[in-house]
């Protein structure tokens, strides 16, 4: 599932638009799927792959400051 992704989304992009370094959690299917995408030559042989927890938290914790507005709000509700 990973290495089908991670495929379509590398040949969508342009040569200049690719990526030079992917962070992913600590799932070990992303860096398998990695690994096997270089072999193939459908990613970029210098790409660099993080498995760092926190980096790709950018876009999930983007919305915290949402949720402390909306929280006290919630309560004064009739």
């Amino acid at each position: 599932m990973a290495k089908r992704f991670l495929g379509k989304a590398l040949k969508s992009l342009k040569d200049w638009e690719k990526p030079t370094v992917i962070n992913t959690e600590k799932a070990s299917t992303c860096g398998i799927a990695i690994s096997e995408l270089k072999a193939e030559g459908k990613c970029p042989k210098e790409l660099m792959h993080r498995q760092v927890k926190y980096l790709n938290n950018v876009v999930e914790a983007d919305h915290g400051k949402l949720k402390q507005l909306i929280k006290p709000v919630r309560g004064s509700r009739p």
